[in-house]
């Protein structure tokens, strides 16, 4: 396959090689992706967190950006649609 052919598939050059993607890479990738969508429909969890016994500085810190993401989502209604999710789950 010739190296400017912009029919090859992509990767396939390095696949060639004997090169493989990382790992690593990957879940890196599905770790912010799961955040990101705990943070969107989970808002409450991350509320209670900053809500904890003795918190630290930082996480004192950030129990009133916590609030208002909370209360935003609520808005949206993300929070509801997870939190009816949950009840419906054995």
């Amino acid at each position: 396959m010739a190296p400017n052919d912009k029919d090859s598939a992509l990767g396939t050059e390095e696949l060639e090689q004997g090169l493989r993607p990382a790992p690593a890479l990957d879940f890196a990738k599905i770790a912010i992706v799961a955040v990101a969508m705990l943070l969107v429909f989970n808002s409450a969890a991350l509320l209670d967190w900053t809500r904890q016994a003795n918190p630290g500085p930082v996480i004192a810190a950030l129990e009133g950006p916590a609030q208002r993401w909370h209360e935003a989502m609520v808005r949206l209604g993300t929070a509801g649609l997870f939190k009816r999710l949950k009840e419906l789950a054995p």
